[in-house]
């Protein structure tokens, strides 16, 4: 008894290492047939990557690696669609190590997502995920080259005005 409760002690100071990842929905999760909804699922374990599934949708799980954002949260975000009425659903997302993939963590709560709009005939297998991490690349690239002009101008400022002072201290005849 005493084993079981220092373990559990233990367990919960030191963190679960599959503890359950959040599920959220970034716009509504009331959308209109026809869009796509982009759903997050993100947690402050250090999972190499979530999975997305539909409940009753044994076909429809979609996988992504896992991106680290300032927050020091690890995220991925699944974009599904175009959502239709027949493929609405509750979703759950899961982390995973790369070290052990066939072990999932506890699931997210469930998350229902609804559509609105004239009800079509569209089987859930026809639902696409665009799995593409998002590439931040290019535009910390802009960010970093605007900062170093800046800093570049406020330098060659601080240069001409250094030197124009010394020309003025140091000038013939003074």
């Amino acid at each position: 008894m005493i084993f079981t409760s220092t373990a559990m002690l233990c367990l919960a100071l030191a963190g679960d290492p599959y503890s359950k990842p959040r599920l959220s929905v970034l716009d509504s999760p009331v959308v209109n047939s026809g869009d796509y909804v982009t759903l997050q699922c993100i947690s402050w374990q250090r999972y190499d990557g979530f999975i997305l599934t539909k409940e009753g949708d044994p076909m429809f799980s979609r996988t992504l690696e896992s991106q680290y954002i300032f927050t020091g949260h690890l995220q991925a975000m699944f974009s599904v669609g175009p959502m239709t009425p027949s493929n609405r659903g509750t979703f759950k997302c899961y982390g995973y190590y790369k070290r052990d993939p066939q072990k999932w963590s506890i699931p997210s709560d469930p998350l229902e997502i609804h559509v609105s709009g004239a009800p079509e005939m569209t089987s859930s297998s026809e639902v696409k995920i665009d799995s593409q991490p998002q590439n931040h690349k290019v535009d910390n690239l802009i960010r970093i080259t605007m900062v170093g002009l800046v800093f570049l101008v406020f330098g060659i400022l601080l240069l001409k005005t250094w030197h124009s002072q010394r020309w003025i201290l140091y000038a013939p005849g003074r």
